[in-house]
């Protein structure tokens, strides 16, 4: 039996933390875990008190401290738990029964969610079998956060599950203690409550948050393309009392009236949808336990030393720095050709034949190999944990087949650790946190196969997109072909049909890397699906053809804020305003990273000119204030924040920042 180690260190990921100053309280899905992370890294003093707690846990020495936390949009909210969710080795009780063991739609899914504390039957139903299900304490509970009484809580409560869940966690949101930032600006957010606190951590918290990517995020589209009406009213009537609270909106980035699938679940058992080891096992997969791989060995025993060493692998990915692959079938992600196969396969294909074909039947007959290659881990090396990225990665069997190893060779996957012996075929989740440890003396070499199903019964150019294109028009390719390629790609992109979009983007990129368009408007869906780091590549290439792009000026400065550049960013949202002046939105955005480097007379300068562009605009107008209430200029403050509220009348954050601005205004003026 496999072993398992689960380690002894606490995750410090989703926890309720107590420090001098202040509490934090993660909640679900607000970036709690970049905040954990950058509070435990700063702040000596703190205090772990348990997994995902809520304010009710709080020691009783902590009583009086102000209680921080974070609160979303809750349509955005919705999507982001239904997306982290589904994805594998994630999914817990609460979300087993509110999308029928995963199987239940998008809608489906949140429609139960979001009236799960209703009167209706169904919400019972799911409600008592709840009750069955999850634990009576939150003593070592790593699963929702949830005890058998929340289900009576949130049927007294009539309101939307998130409205419920804030007040659980956060506690009474009118409350002098709660301090709430908005996850929509985490990092200015947060920073701007800590340094009303009087924090004196926040210059490294600063520094902490610029050099650490946003941690759990779940990729998807904008929310908005998932809801239909019925479900964006239900979610506005249900949690009204968080909508009203903090002012949030639906805010649409669709046509009117239409609504888009959430993308298919790749880990669903069945026929429909693609799942690592078959959803058989979380880790390890034994698909066979009695190769003879004396043949396979004995020729890779004669492969030289010299050919070991043209490897790039390490040089490439540091986390294969103890290794050297030698590659039999050769495929890149987005690169539109076909899976190369190499002179190294023609040389294997006798010894290696049984393995594929076994591959292939164990996988019904129903795919093609993407992947294959000769893994080499030197004596005394090891492989580092780490996650596998890349749309084949995550949507293939990967197999190992050990050809040379020994009992000192530990392969952990998620937790678990096993030797893998000669002979024996396993495939690994890799999708999850990995790691290979060598402890003996000679190399370790596998086989490993990428196997990726054909859930479609597409032919394998349909499936890989391969180079259909180069067959269609060969050297033809002209400026007129491709500006008609980008035009439906962005149909399909305003249609909220990313993939086929980006798709198409990349077919574009294939026959002109420099293509502006092409690379502007995939920096663009980067940043809307928050893949930042790729998104700074592509607008950066664009830039250097056309650097005179206003928008792909301010988009650049966005991501770049995002990956924690904002000088970088400042710049290119200064260069935006050169080009094209007074645009309200990048004068706001170029603001709030002044005020975030500490440049605060230029930050108002900007936010007033954002205000001075639009009047009439409530986003304006409240960030000019939070500004101006930070900087102790309560006059002013509140003369913004009046605006906001006059403009807004329910956005309750507005009336309390107004009110405290208006208070410490009174107390500046008060005899000494």
């Amino acid at each position: 039996m496999p072993r398992r180690d689960y380690g002894s260190c606490w995750d410090t990921s989703n926890i309720m933390i107590v420090t001098e100053r202040f509490v934090f309280v993660h909640m679900h899905k607000t970036g709690g875990q970049t905040i954990n992370r950058v509070i435990s890294n700063c702040i000596d003093d703190h205090r772990v008190i348990g997994y995902h707690y809520p304010i009710a846990e709080l020691p009783g020495d902590a009583g009086g401290l102000p209680v921080v936390g974070i609160v979303r949009n809750p349509w955005d909210w919705y999507a982001s738990w239904y997306a982290f969710n589904k994805r594998p080795n994630i999914r817990n009780q609460l979300f087993e029964v509110v999308s029928d063991g995963g199987s239940a739609d998008f809608r489906t899914t949140v429609t139960n969610l979001v009236q799960l504390g209703s009167d209706t039957p169904e919400s019972a139903d799911h409600r008592e079998i709840l009750s069955q299900l999850l634990p009576d304490t939150l003593a070592g509970n790593r699963a929702a956060g949830l005890t058998r009484s929340c289900m009576q809580e949130l049927a007294e409560a009539d309101c939307g599950y998130l409205s419920w869940l804030v007040s659980r966690m956060l506690g009474d949101p009118d409350s002098d203690r709660l301090v709430a930032g908005r996850f929509e600006n985490l990092q200015e957010e947060f920073l701007r409550i800590m340094s009303e606190l009087g924090v004196a951590e926040v210059d490294a918290m600063r520094t902490e948050f610029e050099n650490r990517a946003r941690a759990n995020v779940s990729r998807h589209s904008h929310y908005s393309h998932y809801y239909d009406d019925a479900l964006r009213d239900l979610v506005a009537a249900r949690d009204k009392p968080l909508v009203e609270q903090y002012g949030y909106e639906f805010q649409s980035l669709k046509p009117a009236g239409a609504y888009y699938d959430f993308p298919a679940d790749a880990y669903t058992d069945g026929e429909q949808g693609f799942h690592k080891l078959l959803g058989r096992e979380d880790n390890f997969l034994r698909l066979n336990d009695a190769f003879n791989t004396t043949v396979i060995r004995d020729k890779v025993k004669q492969i030289s030393a010299e050919r070991w060493t043209e490897s790039d692998r390490r040089k490439i990915f540091n986390v294969h720095r103890n290794t050297q692959s030698l590659s039999l079938v050769h495929f890149e992600d987005f690169k539109y050709e076909k899976p190369e196969y190499r002179d190294l396969f023609s040389e294997f294909e006798e010894e290696i034949r049984p393995v594929v074909d076994y591959i292939a039947s164990y996988y019904r007959n129903n795919g093609f190999i993407v992947r294959a290659m000769l893994a080499r881990l030197e004596a005394g090396g090891e492989i580092p944990k780490h996650t596998d990225a890349g749309y084949s990665l995550m949507n293939c069997h990967r197999v190992h087949l050990p050809i040379i190893t020994n009992e000192e060779v530990d392969f952990f996957v998620g937790g678990e650790t096993v030797q893998m012996r000669e002979g024996e075929l396993w495939e690994i989740n890799n999708a999850t946190e990995h790691a290979v440890s060598n402890n003996a003396t000679e190399d370790r070499v596998h086989l490993i196969v990428d196997w990726m199903p054909n859930l479609l019964n597409q032919t394998e150019n349909e499936v890989l997109t391969a180079d259909q294109l180069d067959e269609e028009v060969g050297e033809a390719a002209n400026e007129e072909m491709l500006g008609s390629i980008i035009g439906q790609a962005n149909q399909l992109h305003r249609a909220g049909e990313l993939p086929k979009a980006e798709a198409l983007y990349r077919q574009v990129l294939h026959f002109d890397e420099d293509h502006v368009i092409a690379n502007n408007l995939l920096g663009l869906m980067y940043i809307q699906t928050r893949r930042f780091g790729e998104a700074v590549r592509h607008i950066e290439r664009a830039l250097k053809i056309a650097p005179d792009d206003a928008q792909a000026q301010a988009n650049l400065g966005v991501a770049l804020k995002e990956v924690g550049r904002p000088e970088d960013a400042a710049k290119h949202l200064e260069e935006s305003l050169r080009l094209d002046p007074n645009k309200p939105r990048i004068l706001n955005n170029l603001g709030s990273i002044y005020f975030l480097l500490g440049r605060h007379d230029e930050a108002i300068k900007r936010l007033e000119e954002s205000v001075a562009a639009q009047p009439g605009s409530v986003e304006a107008h409240f960030n000019l204030g939070s500004a101006l209430l930070q900087l102790q200029r309560y006059d002013e403050a509140a003369a913004n924040l009046e605006q906001c509220v006059a403009l807004r009348p329910d956005f309750a954050e507005a009336r309390n920042r107004l009110d405290r601005a208006l208070q410490l205004l009174q107390e500046s003026r008060a005899p000494k």
